[in-house]
């Protein structure tokens, strides 16, 4: 069944201004921090934007553009719509999007009092006088610096219409200068521009009407708002809906988001965390849709995953369109695969946002300027890839050890350069690590994406053994040209007395095992895994301790996880114990020295052991010289990430 059948609503056109999309799934604004040092895009960077539109998208943002680098940005490495000489790598971008019939969009920002001095050439500035977040006063917007960043906001514009832009999106939300004017909390003004909805929206209402005046009136407008600001002085729901039915008719869709830069806690439901559900912000969408009668409405926030959730939101006309950032870099492809009737091939969003987590300055100590993805290895290398040969030239047979995501990616990878693959797992089911989500409610996504590799394994043409350990014996019967050892880790077992005790589980062996777990609970090990056992435990009621050796917990998640993870254990009660070291173990529960060296006892009637993986190096390297050539990948080569297990995997294939 294809989706014009599936899903009617999804794939109607929808005109905006005096543009059609030819969809409502559309990219919600994703920026780039790897453009060259003066701000352009790389060719790397145009071929990111083309690839989705390659994929089936109506409308593909190209993320944040400043209209100001004298007092605006934010960020180094910004396109900036003040500079000229940005002008070709525009064209050349919007020209490639268009190529696959897709919409080019982009936002437009001004920093206000969070532009970061060191990138600008003047102070930040914004509503009202403040010590700003850099240490650097912000100085209250007189007439003269309102009417300049109007008159630069229409001129930005005009540049992005004149590269071939279809849509300007302007970014009035997540703590940027529109917001500034409309939360109460920076926004202290006692004249036109301060006190009611109506004056804090006046500054938005010059820009719009500058906006116009510069490109037309059927122009199409984005306006970038937030449905609540989710911290007490922040925009709340119902100034939103008042703010929106003002601007009503004046732009032409309300892309309605949540969180502020101000608080970065919110960031976990501006870009929602697995631990929380899908749609988590269509609520606000939703009940701004119901106020407004000439301008579409869009909504953002953890979806992608569900087609017909999407499907159900737009014909039944809660929103009017569908963006989706993280969910289009995991499977470029996705709105193709949904359009044929492929769902099930979609490799899903994790909401691990290792993506947005890499340059989160400044709550990470370094920008690193690349784009990558834990479930898609071509992510960032799109330009890269956009040369590789589809087939490999001298088709081989392959043999891979290990049914992992490691061993999965490099089987499916493998067979799609044109290679006969032979996939071996000594368990009775693909998955390795993977399956260790199957019971957990927050990790659902992680299991749709097990299963999803799973049925593209099951396309691919890859003969698949299981129960099948892999021996020198075995690789010589079956004669591979390449032999990829995906074999993955086994559990660490700390040296602790009674560690092998009735009342011990395992994180990364006992799972899927039926073991029975009691109500009160101890985490020996206060890693990511640890905190995510901690918090599936203590949601099913019960009472939870963490002991970490260390000064930190879940030290190896990324930035926006981390705070996620640690919020949910505050919210949930889970208690945890630093700089505290477990020594024995009994069937009572667990002994252990904290920081000053005192021995205390934990009570548990489960003691689970979350210490990490070591690699089966030795298992692997037994089978080096059994075939004509030889790599490790995924955790038998170094226990990590399932972004290194991809990572590798695909590596190894593709190079074949």
């Amino acid at each position: 069944m294809t989706a014009i059948l599936k899903y009617p609503a999804l794939f109607q056109p929808i005109t905006i201004g005096n543009r059609i999309a030819k969809n409502r799934i559309w990219s919600a604004p994703q920026g780039m921090s790897d453009l060259t040092p003066d701000g352009y895009f790389t060719p790397q960077n145009i071929a990111f934007y083309q690839t989705k539109a390659k994929g089936g998208l109506a409308v593909i943002s190209l993320g944040e553009a400043i209209i100001d680098r004298v007092r605006a940005k934010a960020h180094g490495r910004m396109l900036a719509l003040d500079d000229i000489e940005v002008i070709s790598s525009l064209i050349n971008c919007s020209d490639a999007i268009h190529q696959y019939d897709g919409l080019a969009s982009i936002e437009l920002v001004h920093a206000g009092c969070r532009a970061r001095p060191e990138y600008c050439q003047k102070g930040p500035v914004g509503p009202s006088a403040h010590m700003g977040i850099y240490g650097e006063m912000v100085a209250e917007m007189d007439e003269d610096m309102i009417e300049e960043a109007v008159e630069s906001f229409g001129k930005a514009a005009y540049m992005a219409k004149f590269c071939g832009i279809d849509i300007c999106c302007i970014h009035a939300c997540h703590g940027w200068i529109f917001s500034q004017f409309m939360a109460p909390a920076t926004n202290q003004r006692k004249d036109k521009y301060g006190g009611s909805v109506e004056n804090r929206s006046r500054f938005a209402r010059m820009v719009i009407e500058r906006i116009r005046k510069y490109c037309g009136l059927n122009y199409p407008i984005e306006w970038r708002m937030s449905g609540s600001d989710l911290y007490e002085g922040g925009v709340t729901i119902e100034e939103s809906i008042e703010y929106a039915k003002i601007l009503d008719g004046m732009v032409d869709i309300f892309h309605v988001s949540a969180g502020s830069f101000n608080v970065p806690d919110t960031s976990t439901r501006m870009f929602p965390s697995m631990y929380l559900k899908d749609g988590v912000n269509v609520t606000f969408a939703e009940q701004i849709k119901r106020n407004v009668h000439k301008t579409a409405v869009a909504t953002v926030g953890a979806l992608g995953n569900d087609p017909a959730y999407m499907e159900e939101l737009v014909a039944s006309g809660k929103v009017d369109i569908i963006n989706i950032a993280r969910g289009t870099i995991t499977d470029f492809d996705l709105v193709n695969k949904i359009r044929r009737g492929e769902e099930d091939e979609v490799i899903n969003c994790l909401r691990c946002n290792m993506c947005l987590s890499m340059d989160f300055v400044p709550h990470v100590p370094f920008a690193m300027r690349v784009h990558r993805c834990t479930v898609n290895p071509e992510a960032g290398r799109e330009y890269e890839v956009g040369f590789m040969a589809k087939k490999s030239e001298h088709p081989q047979k392959v043999l891979v050890a290990g049914g992992g995501p490691a061993g999965m990616q490099a089987a499916i990878t493998a067979a799609q350069r044109g290679h006969e693959v032979i996939l071996c797992e000594k368990s009775g089911r693909l998955g390795g690590m993977l399956n260790s989500a199957d019971d957990i409610s927050f990790k659902k996504l992680m299991k749709q994406y097990k299963n999803a590799l799973t049925t593209q394994v099951g396309k691919a043409g890859i003969k698949v053994l299981l129960n099948t350990t892999v021996t020198p014996e075995l690789v010589e019967q079956i004669a591979p040209d390449t032999l990829i050892a995906a074999i993955g880790g086994e559990a660490l077992i700390p040296d602790i007395p009674g560690i092998n005790g009735d009342s011990v589980y395992v994180a990364a062996r006992d799972f899927g095992k039926g073991k029975e777990v009691g109500q009160k609970v101890v985490v020996v090990g206060g890693g990511l895994v640890g905190c995510e056992e901690s918090i599936h435990y203590r949601e099913q009621g019960r009472d939870v301790t963490i002991l970490e050796m260390s000064d930190t917990l879940a030290r190896d998640a990324w930035f926006l996880h981390l705070r996620a993870t640690l919020m949910e254990m505050e919210k949930l009660g889970v208690k945890s114990c630093l700089n505290t070291k477990c020594t024995k173990i009994t069937d009572k529960g667990v002994f252990a020295v904290d920081a000053n060296g005192k021995e205390v006892f934990f009570e548990a009637d489960t003691v689970v052991i979350a210490a990490g993986l070591r690699p089966r190096s030795d298992e692997a390297e037994a089978l080096r010289f059994t075939a004509r050539e030889f790599v490790r990948v995924g955790d038998c080569k170094e226990c990590k990430r399932i972004y290194e297990a991809i990572r590798t995997g695909y590596d190894a294939a593709v190079t074949i």
